[in-house]
């Protein structure tokens, strides 16, 4: 079979990530074209990987027969524009996370996927990593009986985009990014738990968001390195640097969720399943139960499985656990994906549903959500 032909819309640090981390290493893609407003930069990656054409508007590529998927790599408020553009132009599209900037343009998106038959995927990780597997294969095999509560966390200290010397000013603009951690950070484990959890229903959402940085980043606080941050935490918007929220699933089920960019708290990833039988930690990875009336927290060799579930596989090993990769098989036709789209429209009204509810001050429906929310998206 021919490799896929891969437009790559955005020549940031996305776009060439895909391109370095599973494009080149794969005979399954080629990546044919790079999109960027900016020429000079859509230039210089395509020089450093050899891309044959370069584009400064995404529209150029999708009356191209040969272009068989578009790869959006931009800021969050312009996924939607692109995508559904491309999806109804007869391409597959692969988008970053999250998957708009409101639940109404990852609607949007994924509406368009099933009107033209296309597949759409949205990027998480976490689907793909071998804890997931592992924890997805206690839950089938019934090890932790009738689930119950899901815990969905990613805490950094200081980790806030911009401000702390990496990433753009877009990360700290609501105009091109809709949302700090809760989308930033957040759609990773509450994607992953909601897939562990076998994609229920969400019912109802509350949450709260917090603004500390223009607090933390004084003179009191940062001493002599405060010019260092002045320009950029005047470039800022009123983004939050954390957010909390607690998920009523159907079945009486709920999830909590902690995203923070800064947060005086350990920095963790782990995140937690709990049923009636037992539980998991996924990072460091741990597994509760009961055996003979004996309370057992035990250690897992994740890295034992997933050498066990490559060891018959022919192809490259080394991509096993990413989920572009995985979903380009899927495409064509080599094995049954997880359904990225579905679990990311799902994040969505978990997330959206944080930011409805700090502003409410009160608990918010899923219709609610559905029914607030309205696009965000910029003219590309």
């Amino acid at each position: 079979m021919n490799p896929l032909s891969i437009a790559v819309v955005g020549a940031g640090n996305r776009g060439a990530t895909h391109i370095e981390s599973v494009y080149r290493k794969t005979d399954r893609a080629n990546v044919v074209a790079v999109v960027d407003v900016d020429e000079e930069r859509a230039t210089e990656l395509a020089d450093r990987y050899s891309v044959p054409e370069t584009y400064a508007d995404y529209r150029d590529v999708l009356d191209d027969d040969a272009v068989d998927v578009v790869d959006v790599c931009v800021h969050n408020n312009l996924h939607a524009p692109i995508a559904v553009d491309a999806l109804d132009a007869g391409k597959h599209v692969y988008c970053e996370k999250p998957m708009a900037g409101s639940y109404a343009d990852a609607e949007r998106m994924y509406e368009a996927a099933e009107r033209n038959d296309r597949h759409l995927a949205v990027q998480n990780v976490y689907l793909y990593a071998k804890e997931t597997r592992v924890a997805k294969r206690l839950v089938d095999d019934g090890r932790l009986g009738t689930l119950q509560y899901g815990h969905a966390a990613y805490r950094r200290v200081r980790g806030r985009p911009y401000i702390n010397g990496y990433g753009t000013a877009s990360f700290q603009r609501k105009e091109t990014a809709g949302g700090g951690p809760v989308y930033d950070l957040g759609t990773y484990p509450i994607g992953q738990l909601l897939y562990l959890f076998g994609r229920p229903d969400v019912e109802r959402v509350s949450g709260s968001t917090f603004d500390g940085t223009d607090e933390l980043f004084t003179e009191a606080h940062v001493g002599d390195n405060l010019d260092r941050y002045e320009t950029r935490l005047a470039e800022r918007d009123g983004m939050e640097d954390v957010g909390f929220g607690f998920a009523r699933l159907d079945g009486g089920r709920v999830l909590t969720v902690e995203a923070a960019w800064g947060m005086f708290a350990d920095a963790s990833e782990s995140s937690e399943l709990v049923g009636a039988t037992g539980g998991v930690r996924l990072d460091p990875f741990e597994f509760r139960t009961t055996m003979a009336d004996t309370d057992l927290a035990a250690d897992v060799d994740v890295d034992e499985f997933a050498r066990r579930e490559r060891r018959f596989y022919d192809g490259e090993r080394e991509l096993w656990d990413n989920d572009l990769y995985q979903w380009l098989r899927g495409i064509r036709g080599e094995t049954e994906t997880i359904p990225t789209a579905e679990i990311a429209l799902e994040s969505m009204l978990v997330m959206e549903g944080i930011y409805l509810s700090d502003e409410l001050g009160r608990e918010v429906t899923a219709d609610e959500i559905r029914e607030r929310s309205t696009s965000t998206a910029l003219d590309p």
